[in-house]
């Protein structure tokens, strides 16, 4: 029995010293917000709740990565990433319904740039964070409600992008810097004989030189399904046939840093087998500063409106998201903010707002 023991801990203090030699690390976040959450409804149909919430300022997850030195400045890297919610527990899948639903890929990198093969983010996406004062946050973002990543957080059926934050089955390039230039291609496979399954192409071009950023995307989406799905459903991995456009950009001042994005997306709604579908047409601005006021706090403001278009009906729809918010380092890693967002939506039919309150605390490690 002794022996055996022995031999157990020889062998976890091996696999150790190969995580190390290796270097992998386990890493993420975790957010979590106390507050009162009250989407756009119409008058006399309150949806207001009193809650705890998981990644309102950021999605909270957590990933295990690492990297291996080749030599002559080559390296090979992976990364297992998953978003996760902290008031549960759960496990939060992306649109394909995977547990690695944040990123899981693998790849090569050098003088020439990287090449990563797998779930990786979408350089819209990329876009979107960088140039909202709101960074990710599903729930105050302006830009990121607008997308509507995790689904109609807009409340406009059919309005926002087609796809995830990240892109699986896809294979990335991204360009080494060149004097503040660098750009990213980006392709996800349809891996489908499904009749109008397409690939998904994106292509972005960043510069970057002192307080100025800007930022131009191109995205073609083609869809498809991963897992497939039975006959007659609805793709929902990449869920549309569209064109999008956005250009980004920011300035630090100094005193304030300003963001201003713009997007422009056109879309054609994919069935299995080709029926009745919805097209929609989205314009998308949103425009924000960030303020420090001290050497640890900042406050942020963001005002953002999409305007969708449906193609079939003509009708109009708008919808304005509005966010306040102090944010506050309590060191490296942890900080604590409190947020105030506003929503209102109008159409033919009705008009609709909300409000929403929180405070909360958000720990990186």
């Amino acid at each position: 029995m002794f022996a055996k023991k022995n031999l157990v801990a020889a062998a976890a203090l091996l696999a150790l010293a190969g995580a190390a030699q290796a270097d992998v690390k386990l890493y993420g976040m975790v957010d979590m917000s106390f507050g009162s959450f009250g989407g756009a409804h119409v008058k006399g149909t309150p949806n207001r709740v009193t809650a705890v919430q998981s990644g309102q300022m950021m999605p909270s997850y957590f990933g295990i990565a690492g990297s291996e030195d080749l030599g002559d400045g080559l390296k090979a890297e992976f990364a297992l990433e998953s978003f996760l919610a902290g008031d549960t527990g759960a496990n939060v899948t992306n649109n394909a319904g995977q547990f690695w639903s944040r990123g899981s890929n693998v790849a090569l990198s050098g003088g020439f740039g990287k090449v990563a093969l797998g779930q990786y983010d979408n350089p819209l996406f990329t876009a979107g964070y960088t140039y909202d004062p709101f960074g990710s946050s599903m729930t105050f973002s302006p830009t990121m409600r607008h997308y509507n990543y995790i689904g109609q957080t807009s409340g406009i059926a059919g309005a926002g992008v087609g796809f995830d934050t990240g892109w699986i089955n896809s294979i990335t390039y991204e360009s080494p810097n060149f004097s503040g230039f660098n750009f990213v291609a980006q392709t996800a496979l349809k891996e489908s004989s499904t009749s109008g399954a397409k690939n998904s192409f994106a292509l972005s071009g960043s510069y970057n030189a002192g307080p100025l950023s800007l930022t131009a995307v191109y995205v073609k989406g083609g869809p498809s399904d991963q897992p497939a799905v039975a006959p007659g459903a609805a793709f929902h991995t990449y869920g549309a046939d569209e064109k999008i456009w956005n250009l980004s950009g920011s300035y630090d001042f100094g005193v304030l840093k300003a963001f201003a994005t713009y997007t422009d997306i056109k879309q054609t709604a994919s069935l299995v087998p080709a029926t009745a579908a919805t097209d929609n047409k989205d314009k998308i601005f949103q425009i924000g500063v960030s303020v420090p006021v001290t050497e640890k706090g900042a406050v942020l403001a963001s005002y953002g409106e999409l305007k969708n278009k449906d193609v079939a009906t003509g009708t109009t729809s708008k919808d304005r998201v509005f966010s306040l918010g102090y944010d506050h380092n309590l060191s490296k890693r942890t900080d604590v903010y409190a947020v105030y967002s506003s929503n209102t939506q109008s159409n033919t039919v009705n008009d609709a707002s909300g409000q929403t309150f929180a405070v909360g605390i958000r720990h990186n490690f």
